[in-house]
């Protein structure tokens, strides 16, 4: 019995063209393949629903652009814009042939811009519900298409590899088995870098396993190990041909849609000027009237269901040609007969208008007779049955290797690329320990390398056809690598420069900048710390942390000591008990110790706080007769007693962090509890030798309420690591889905949040007839008062109190999100607005305490006025009806939030501070 399978491959691709500025040419390419590509490819695989019949592999920058909601927001405009179009040219239709073509596109870009909807705008999320219906194989290709063995090093290429790993494991939530290599351009060692990167296979053209040595035994009839064990699956060249090729393929027959017929082109100026480049330019709309007609300069008009009827016939010559490739080798085993046609995806749907339908079609009409698989089924069967051979330098370009990347056009980009790498591992050798905005430059660095190094740029310039803004484009990004480069070695590093550069091209969020270092120069930094003792040895007291989370600071305690330690400290936290976790552990390198009170069922809170302190501070005698510490450092009242009776034992310097107060808490002194821990407060302060406060409005606060002299106050912003606030897995929790505008807040629910004020914002809201809801998260003890108001007013579809959610709740509530508010009337700092800010969103927040000095009004957020319903009613507002301003804000917030507000630069300033206490000599950091 003669037996064959068939794979299609489809890879794709676009250069980086996400630009800070809007009407950027080029960004048509990405708003064009959406249009006549992805989006049309969707539909196909969903109505074929044959599984294992597809691969497709999404480059990394193709997925950022994908992803960016700025980019997002653009295409919706441009979507609008050719509605309008339409909606014109329906008045020039004159004949039913024309009337026909306009109703087929008016409908078939209502249905584009219902798909995009329908995934929130980012289409990825649509190809992974796909993958997980077993529909589609995903995989991935290098960081930026960079033509592999035309890169220098070693690290350079492993560098390409691991981001574009990481950069799919960002948008899909896996690990993909599968990596298309830019160009199929295989050469010996990177298939080693790959399959050490955890990838088993990959493509090349036919000839590469042809070739090979030894010959296969089964010739390009089924796919080999290169010598390190990837599996390479060689291209189908007859197959592929029927699509391929410029004079027998498919694509040129005379009645499929014309690409190089638009109207943009046909129309007077008067008419098409709102609908191409506002600078004047005339470019493609999209709407191309006319079909190939053959070899003539008059073309026919486009008949959508003569072209359809094309689209099935091709299709079944193609099922035809796969039993015919059957019945000449099907009689081969172990392993079975495959053919596989890798393709660029655009090829399909932008170059080829029908692509989409006819792989529809190839998929149900042969999904009975045709044995669909896909690579990564066929290598799980037949793993042991492959040869071993070695390749050659090959490519699937002209003529089967390298002239298309490297001739007399662009050969001159490649001694800046190769120079560029040997600058990057320099660089990264030499700053083996960089401060923060040091680090960032060296990532900048690599980014900037890494968008020069794009394959596209070679290409455009081999064909001439936007050759101007490659060179262009490889152009500025040397120029800003070098510019990096300088500054790092002059130590003139400034935040204003970095910033910038990551604003106008934002790509990949985080890259790995010391893969760039050599395996000597990382074994000489591995041995010089590991011989380095701990510069700081830190006692830090408090009475919360993780898993003990009150407020915000049992994670300020965690994030501060974690980042200390990494910075060579040796830090031990002394905390509170808490069943089911040890009572010490070393976790992330911090020492925590989890002290039992000596009261654990007082009957008040403060008489358990003073247990606490008690049994602290007998603890702490005895581990210091093991231990040596430098310093001690206290986190706010709860621990005052334990620190000042260590201060006075252990003969240590004490710095006291002061994250709220009593009086700031209730709006003054209204007790004698409140007066008791009011002294607390005092006494802690009065004894620390430093104090240490979040904001301005906390120093001024602290200044007033203890009457604290300024020089014994530092001011040191908090921080939160935004690695913690994304959700393990995306659509992890059944939350509801609606198309509202939804506002987040979390907090802890007490009058002081100022939740109330969102009630009554609520009530504006659907005054105003907008489609916004609130949802709050959080226990406290107004949850079921605010409740029943919501009820009450029949505000339950515009406001929504949750309650308790677990951290992974909270954090894909922030991922779905379109904002968020933060109310309070009284706030030390805010660290939850730094999380909405850390979930990229845009932050409202009230205009009063620590809020006020991390959100600058109209830069990287909004303001409200505490308490005013109308004031955050106008705020949510503003962002509902301006969702590209929206997008700017929150893209600043989240610059700001890496910069600002960083647990390493936290980490550094407090460091300088217990210098000043050890009075040691002060390291000069660059900042």
């Amino acid at each position: 019995m003669k037996e064959g399978y068939y794979s299609l491959v489809l890879h794709a691709h676009l250069p980086f063209v996400r630009h800070e500025e809007e009407n950027r040419l080029e960004e048509r390419w990405l708003f064009e393949a959406i249009t006549e590509t992805y989006i049309p490819l969707l539909w196909s695989l969903e109505s074929a629903s044959v599984k294992g019949a597809v691969t497709i592999s999404f480059s990394p920058p193709l997925m950022e652009m994908l992803a960016d909601r700025i980019l997002q927001e653009r295409y919706v405009d441009y979507l609008l814009k050719t509605e309008e179009l339409i909606g014109k040219e329906e008045t020039l239709a004159k004949d039913e042939s024309m009337s026909e073509l306009v109703s087929f596109y008016k409908e078939r870009y209502q249905k584009i811009k219902k798909t995009f909807l329908e995934w929130d705008k980012n289409i990825l999320q649509a190809f992974r519900h796909l993958a997980e219906q077993g529909l589609v194989t995903l995989m991935t290709s290098a960081a930026t298409h960079a033509f592999l063995p035309y890169v220098k090093t070693k690290a350079a290429i492993r560098s390409q590899v691991v981001e574009g790993i990481r950069t799919f494991e960002k948008h899909f939530g896996w690990r993909p088995l599968g990596f298309w290599l830019p160009e199929c351009a295989i050469a010996p060692g990177i298939d080693r870098i790959l399959i050490e990167e955890g990838i088993r296979y990959t493509f090349v053209d036919e000839h590469s396993v042809l070739h090979a040595e030894p010959t296969p035994s089964k010739k390009s009839g089924a796919p080999i190990y290169s010598p390190h064990g990837l599996l390479l699956f060689p291209r189908h060249t007859d197959l592929s041909s029927h699509v391929w090729s410029s004079t027998l393929g498919y694509p040129g027959d005379v009645d499929y849609r014309e690409f190089y017929r638009d109207i943009a082109y046909e129309r007077e100026w008067d008419y098409i000027k709102p609908y191409v480049h506002p600078e004047g330019i005339r470019i493609d709309t999209g709407l191309k009237h006319k079909r190939i007609t053959g070899n003539v300069e008059e073309k026919e008009i486009y008949v959508r269901n003569w072209a359809l009827n094309k689209v099935h016939a091709h299709a079944t010559h193609f099922i035809e040609s796969i039993h015919k490739e059957i019945e000449k080798h099907g009689e081969q085993c172990f392993p079975p007969y495959i053919m596989v046609t890798p393709f660029d995806a655009e090829l399909f749907g932008h170059w080829w208008y029908e692509g989409p339908e006819w792989i529809e079609a190839i998929l149900l009409k042969g999904k009975d007779s045709i044995s669909f698989i896909s690579p990564e089924e066929y290598l799980r069967r037949h793993y042991q049955d492959f040869d071993t051979c070695h390749v050659s330098f090959s490519t699937w370009g002209r003529d089967g290797y390298g002239d298309v990347w490297l001739n007399e056009r662009n050969a001159y980009i490649y001694s800046h690329l190769h120079r560029m790498e040997q600058d990057l591992a320099v660089a990264t050798a030499v700053h083996c320990a960089p401060s923060p905005i040091e680090k960032r430059m060296l990532k900048q660095m690599v980014r900037e390398w890494m968008l020069a190094v794009s394959s596209d740029w070679a290409f455009i310039l081999d064909n001439q056809s936007a050759a101007q803004y490659a060179d262009e484009r490889f152009r500025s990004h040397v120029t800003r690598f070098d510019h990096l480069k300088e500054k790092l070695l002059e130590k003139n590093c400034h935040e204003d420069d970095i910033a910038y550069m990551e604003r106008t091209y934002p790509f990949l969020e985080d890259v790995d900048e010391t893969l760039f270092i050599s395996p000597h120069d990382r074994y000489v930094q591995e041995m010089y710390h590991a011989e380095k003792p701990p510069q700081r040895n830190i006692l830090m007291l408090s009475w919360e942390y993780p898993p003990m989370v009150v407020g915000g600071l049992s994670r300020h305690v965690f994030d501060l000591s974690r980042t200390m330690v990494s910075k060579g400290d040796e830090v031990h936290v002394i905390t509170s008990f808490v069943d089911g976790y040890p009572e010490y552990e070393v976790n992330q390198g911090v020492h925590v110790h989890r002290i039992r009170g000596l009261q654990p069922e007082a009957a008040s809170f403060y008489d358990w706080v003073a247990s606490l302190n008690v049994a602290m501070a007998k603890y702490v005698e005895k581990l210091a007769r093991k231990h040596t510490f430098d310093l001690i450092h206290a986190h706010d009242w709860l621990v005052s007693v334990a620190a000042k009776s260590l201060k006075a034992y252990l003969e240590l310097p004490l710095i006291a962090t002061i994250h709220a107060t009593e009086h700031g808490r209730n709006d003054g002194i209204h007790s004698s509890l409140q007066h008791e821990i009011h002294q607390k407060e005092w006494e802690l302060m009065y004894e620390a030798k430093r104090v240490i406060v979040c904001s301005d409005y906390m120093k001024e606060e602290v200044q007033t309420l203890f009457d604290l002299p300024e020089e014994k106050i530092t001011i040191i912003a908090n921080g939160v690591d935004e690695e913690l606030i994304r959700p393990k897995q995306i659509n992890q929790f059944d939350l509801p889905l609606n198309n509202k505008f939804t506002v987040f807040s979390v907090g802890r629910i007490v009058k002081e949040k100022g939740y109330q004020t969102v009630i009554e914002a609520a009530e504006i809201i659907r005054e105003r007839e907008r489609q916004i809801q609130f949802v709050i998260a959080g226990k406290g003890p107004m949850l079921e008062e605010y409740r029943l108001q919501v009820q009450e007013r029949g505000l339950e579809e515009y406001i929504q109190f949750l309650g308790y959610i677990s951290d992974d709740e909270r954090n894909e509530w922030f991922q779905r999100c379109d904002a968020t508010v933060f109310p309070s009337l009284y706030e030390p700092f805010g660290i939850v607005a730094l999380e909405g800010m850390a979930a990229g969103k845009a932050t409202i927040v009230s205009d009063t305490g620590g809020l006020r000095g991390i959100i600058e009004h109209g830069e990287n957020g909004l303001r409200m006025i505490p308490g005013d319903a109308q004031s955050l009613a106008s705020q949510v507002l503003y962002l509902y009806n301006h969702p590209i301003l929206r997008e700017g804000l929150a893209t600043q917030g989240f610059r700001d939030l890496k910069t600002k507000f960083n647990w390493n630069t936290i980490a550094e300033q407090t460091q300088r501070v217990i210098d000043r206490c050890l009075d040691k000599k002060l390291l000069v950091v660059s900042e």
